[in-house]
Order: structure tokens, then sequence, then C-alpha cells
């Protein structure tokens, strides 16, 4: 029973890894104050600047780990560092959607 309950919490963890691992960096609140942020920009924007992830659609706040790409003369920023592989492989299905 015990081996059970552990599986199915390990389960439960695995299934919400994604989504932790793009959750915005802020409060909802916060966050709901900064829907119009840019997904690019014309130069890296400076720490404390809010983005819209280009892959993910997220809203977060540039920060010391926050990873940058250019494609066509503009800055992506990315919210983890999960997006900005697949942005890398197709930067066109994700600059300026």
């Amino acid at each position: 029973m015990r081996a059970l309950l552990l599986a199915v919490a390990a389960c439960a963890l695995l299934a919400t890894t994604p989504l932790l691992a793009h959750q915005a960096k802020g409060s909802a609140k916060t966050v709901g104050k900064h829907r119009d942020a840019p997904s690019s920009f014309a130069a890296q924007p400076p720490k404390g600047t809010w983005a819209k992830c280009a892959v993910s659609g997220d809203l977060f706040q540039i920060d010391e780990e926050t990873q940058f790409s250019k494609h066509q003369g503009r800055v992506y920023a990315f919210c983890c560092p999960d997006c900005k592989p697949d942005f890398d492989k197709a930067p066109g299905k994700y600059a300026n959607k």
C-alpha cells in the first residue's frame, strides 16, 4: 500500500513539473498588470523589464538567468531554459506570433 501511495505521489509530481517550469515570475496580481508586455525588443532589455515568452506566452520579469536569442534584428527573451532551444530550432514559428 505504501509503495502504491509513493508511486501515485511521484506521478503527480512529474505531471506538474512542466507547469512549474513555466510559471510566471511574480504574483498573479502583478503579472495581470503586464499583459501587454512585448515578446521581442529592439535591444536586450534590462533586468526588471516585463516580457512575454515567445514560445510559451508566459509573462515574466527579466533577471540574471534570462536567456535571449536574436532573430531578424529583434531580441527575444525566454521564461525558462526549456523555451530557448525550441525558438532557436524554428524562430519563424514563434517570432511575432
